[in-house]
Protein backbone atom coordinates (compact mmCIF):
# COMPACT_ATOMS: atom_id res chain seq x y z
CA UNK A 1 0.00 0.00 0.00
CA UNK A 2 2.76 2.44 0.95
CA UNK A 3 4.71 1.42 -2.16
CA UNK A 4 1.65 2.13 -4.35
CA UNK A 5 1.07 5.53 -2.74
CA UNK A 6 4.74 6.42 -3.17
CA UNK A 7 4.65 5.33 -6.82
CA UNK A 8 1.56 7.49 -7.44
CA UNK A 9 3.29 10.52 -5.85
CA UNK A 10 6.45 10.02 -7.92
CA UNK A 11 4.46 9.62 -11.16
CA UNK A 12 2.39 12.72 -10.41
CA UNK A 13 5.55 14.72 -9.70
CA UNK A 14 7.20 13.55 -12.91
CA UNK A 15 4.10 14.32 -14.93
CA UNK A 16 4.04 17.86 -13.56
CA UNK A 17 7.69 18.36 -14.55
CA UNK A 18 7.46 16.71 -17.94
CA UNK A 19 5.95 19.61 -19.83
CA UNK A 20 5.61 23.22 -18.75
CA UNK A 21 2.07 24.43 -18.46
CA UNK A 22 0.97 26.52 -21.40
CA UNK A 23 -1.31 28.34 -19.00
CA UNK A 24 1.65 29.47 -16.87
CA UNK A 25 3.32 30.95 -19.96
CA UNK A 26 0.08 32.66 -20.95
CA UNK A 27 -0.42 33.99 -17.43
CA UNK A 28 3.10 35.42 -17.33
CA UNK A 29 2.62 37.00 -20.76
CA UNK A 30 -0.76 38.48 -19.81
CA UNK A 31 0.73 40.01 -16.66
CA UNK A 32 3.60 41.51 -18.67
CA UNK A 33 1.25 43.19 -21.09
CA UNK A 34 -0.08 45.40 -18.28
CA UNK A 35 3.38 46.66 -17.21
CA UNK A 36 4.66 50.17 -17.86
CA UNK A 37 7.11 50.44 -20.76
CA UNK A 38 10.11 50.71 -18.41
CA UNK A 39 9.06 47.68 -16.36
CA UNK A 40 8.22 45.68 -19.48
CA UNK A 41 11.51 46.47 -21.22
CA UNK A 42 13.99 46.54 -18.33
CA UNK A 43 12.27 45.11 -15.25
CA UNK A 44 12.81 41.64 -13.79
CA UNK A 45 9.25 40.62 -14.66
CA UNK A 46 9.35 42.03 -18.20
CA UNK A 47 9.91 40.36 -21.55
CA UNK A 48 13.60 39.68 -20.88
CA UNK A 49 12.61 37.12 -18.25
CA UNK A 50 11.25 35.03 -21.15
CA UNK A 51 14.47 35.23 -23.18
CA UNK A 52 16.11 31.86 -22.69
CA UNK A 53 13.29 30.64 -20.47
CA UNK A 54 13.05 26.87 -20.53
CA UNK A 55 9.40 27.05 -19.49
CA UNK A 56 8.36 29.50 -22.24
CA UNK A 57 11.08 29.32 -24.91
CA UNK A 58 9.09 30.79 -27.80
CA UNK A 59 7.11 33.44 -25.94
CA UNK A 60 9.40 36.49 -26.07
CA UNK A 61 8.83 37.56 -29.70
CA UNK A 62 5.07 37.10 -29.43
CA UNK A 63 4.89 39.06 -26.17
CA UNK A 64 6.99 41.87 -27.67
CA UNK A 65 4.70 42.08 -30.70
CA UNK A 66 1.55 42.04 -28.58
CA UNK A 67 2.85 44.69 -26.16
CA UNK A 68 3.76 46.94 -29.08
CA UNK A 69 0.31 46.43 -30.60
CA UNK A 70 -1.63 47.04 -27.37
CA UNK A 71 0.32 50.14 -26.36
CA UNK A 72 1.05 51.64 -29.80
CA UNK A 73 -0.88 54.84 -29.09
CA UNK A 74 0.98 55.50 -25.83
CA UNK A 75 4.52 54.52 -26.91
CA UNK A 76 7.01 56.97 -28.40
CA UNK A 77 8.48 56.15 -31.80
CA UNK A 78 11.90 55.31 -30.26
CA UNK A 79 10.21 52.89 -27.82
CA UNK A 80 8.25 51.23 -30.62
CA UNK A 81 11.53 50.95 -32.52
CA UNK A 82 13.26 49.34 -29.53
CA UNK A 83 10.51 46.75 -29.06
CA UNK A 84 10.47 46.00 -32.80
CA UNK A 85 14.25 45.58 -32.73
CA UNK A 86 14.13 43.17 -29.80
CA UNK A 87 11.38 41.14 -31.45
CA UNK A 88 13.55 40.90 -34.57
CA UNK A 89 16.52 39.75 -32.50
CA UNK A 90 14.46 37.11 -30.70
CA UNK A 91 13.06 35.80 -33.98
CA UNK A 92 16.54 35.69 -35.51
CA UNK A 93 17.97 33.93 -32.45
CA UNK A 94 15.21 31.32 -32.54
CA UNK A 95 15.98 30.62 -36.19
CA UNK A 96 12.63 31.90 -37.45
CA UNK A 97 12.31 32.91 -41.07
CA UNK A 98 15.28 35.24 -41.53
CA UNK A 99 13.28 37.44 -43.90
CA UNK A 100 10.85 38.18 -41.08
CA UNK A 101 13.69 39.11 -38.73
CA UNK A 102 15.31 41.36 -41.36
CA UNK A 103 11.96 42.99 -42.17
CA UNK A 104 11.45 43.78 -38.48
CA UNK A 105 15.01 45.09 -38.18
CA UNK A 106 14.29 47.47 -41.05
CA UNK A 107 10.96 48.50 -39.50
CA UNK A 108 12.84 49.49 -36.35
CA UNK A 109 14.36 52.49 -38.17
CA UNK A 110 12.94 55.91 -37.35
CA UNK A 111 13.60 59.47 -38.44
CA UNK A 112 16.20 61.16 -36.28
CA UNK A 113 17.59 57.98 -34.78
CA UNK A 114 21.21 58.25 -33.61
CA UNK A 115 23.92 57.28 -36.11
CA UNK A 116 25.26 54.59 -33.76
CA UNK A 117 21.85 52.91 -33.69
CA UNK A 118 21.44 53.10 -37.48
CA UNK A 119 24.92 51.62 -38.06
CA UNK A 120 24.34 48.82 -35.55
CA UNK A 121 21.08 47.96 -37.32
CA UNK A 122 22.71 48.13 -40.78
CA UNK A 123 25.55 45.86 -39.64
CA UNK A 124 23.11 43.37 -38.12
CA UNK A 125 21.03 43.28 -41.30
CA UNK A 126 24.17 42.80 -43.38
CA UNK A 127 25.09 39.82 -41.18
CA UNK A 128 21.61 38.34 -41.58
CA UNK A 129 21.83 38.77 -45.35
CA UNK A 130 25.30 37.23 -45.50
CA UNK A 131 26.99 40.44 -46.70
CA UNK A 132 30.33 40.56 -44.92
CA UNK A 133 31.58 43.68 -46.73
CA UNK A 134 28.49 45.70 -45.67
CA UNK A 135 28.87 44.37 -42.13
CA UNK A 136 32.53 45.45 -42.05
CA UNK A 137 31.68 48.89 -43.47
CA UNK A 138 28.98 49.46 -40.83
CA UNK A 139 31.35 48.30 -38.10
CA UNK A 140 34.16 50.59 -39.25
CA UNK A 141 31.84 53.59 -39.54
CA UNK A 142 30.42 52.87 -36.08
CA UNK A 143 33.94 52.65 -34.62
CA UNK A 144 34.79 56.06 -36.10
CA UNK A 145 31.82 57.98 -34.67
CA UNK A 146 32.60 60.75 -32.18
CA UNK A 147 31.27 60.15 -28.66
CA UNK A 148 27.72 61.32 -28.04
CA UNK A 149 27.90 63.27 -24.75
CA UNK A 150 24.12 63.01 -24.29
CA UNK A 151 24.06 59.19 -24.29
CA UNK A 152 23.86 57.85 -20.74
CA UNK A 153 23.06 54.50 -19.16
CA UNK A 154 19.84 53.80 -17.26
CA UNK A 155 21.32 55.14 -14.02
CA UNK A 156 23.05 58.11 -15.68
CA UNK A 157 26.38 56.31 -15.97
CA UNK A 158 28.72 56.54 -18.93
CA UNK A 159 27.94 54.16 -21.79
CA UNK A 160 30.75 52.23 -23.44
CA UNK A 161 31.41 53.99 -26.72
CA UNK A 162 30.41 53.23 -29.34
CA UNK A 163 27.44 51.13 -28.26
CA UNK A 164 27.21 47.63 -29.72
CA UNK A 165 30.61 47.72 -31.42
CA UNK A 166 31.39 44.50 -29.55
CA UNK A 167 28.25 42.91 -31.01
CA UNK A 168 29.27 43.78 -34.58
CA UNK A 169 32.79 42.51 -33.85
CA UNK A 170 31.23 39.23 -32.71
CA UNK A 171 29.07 39.00 -35.82
CA UNK A 172 32.24 39.44 -37.88
CA UNK A 173 34.19 36.88 -35.82
CA UNK A 174 31.45 34.30 -36.22
CA UNK A 175 30.27 35.29 -39.68
CA UNK A 176 28.30 32.51 -41.34
CA UNK A 177 27.12 30.99 -38.07
CA UNK A 178 23.54 31.27 -36.80
CA UNK A 179 22.60 34.64 -35.32
CA UNK A 180 22.09 33.05 -31.88
CA UNK A 181 25.73 31.92 -31.89
CA UNK A 182 27.25 34.99 -33.53
CA UNK A 183 25.40 37.46 -31.29
CA UNK A 184 27.24 36.16 -28.21
CA UNK A 185 30.52 35.59 -30.06
CA UNK A 186 32.19 38.70 -28.68
CA UNK A 187 35.88 39.36 -28.22
CA UNK A 188 37.19 39.17 -24.67
CA UNK A 189 37.48 42.63 -23.05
Amino acid sequence: MIRTALLICVCASLAACAKPSTNSCEARADAMLDLSFGAFDQGPDGWRSLDGSLACPDSAPEVLAEYRHRHRDALSRPNISLLTWHEAQMRAAQGDDQRTAVRLMREAAFAGEPDWQRLYREGSIAFMEGDRSRLMAARDELAGLPRDPMLKGLNGSEVEWPPNLDVLDGLISCFGKPYSVAYVCRPAP
